[in-house]
């Protein structure tokens, strides 16, 4: 099982929350299934790889279907494309990284994130 939550650059008010559930491949990759949810929104089901590249550096991958009622006419669903990598930079402290594209918006964020 597994629960992350995200904020979004474009809004100081925002989050993004994914749930659902990893299955082992091999030992540093990981299969995962589940949904998401967001503040503006736009939901859907998702499903990637997780790569473990080091103790401190993983690299995942993740097509996700979405809804949003603010997109543009015709626009509204779709599948979105998304990689991301995190480096831990000590116990509780990471840097992130992550493309996401979806048919009428792209984004990139860089952060840093506290893990409790």
């Amino acid at each position: 099982m597994f629960l992350s939550s995200e904020s979004n650059q474009h809004n100081f008010d925002s989050w993004t929350i994914d749930s659902g559930y990893a299955y082992s491949l091999f030992d540093n990759v990981d299969l995962y299934v589940g949904t998401r949810l967001t503040k503006q929104n736009e939901g859907g089901f998702l499903s990637g790889l997780s790569y473990q590249v080091s103790p401190r550096l993983s690299v995942k991958s993740t097509l996700h279907s979405y809804t949003d009622d603010d997109a543009p006419e015709g626009q509204e669903s779709g599948i979105g494309a998304e990689v991301s990598s995190r480096v831990q930079l000590s116990e509780h402290l990471d840097f992130h990284a992550t493309l996401d594209y979806q048919e009428w918006q792209k984004g990139f964020e860089v952060g840093i994130g506290f893990r409790f």
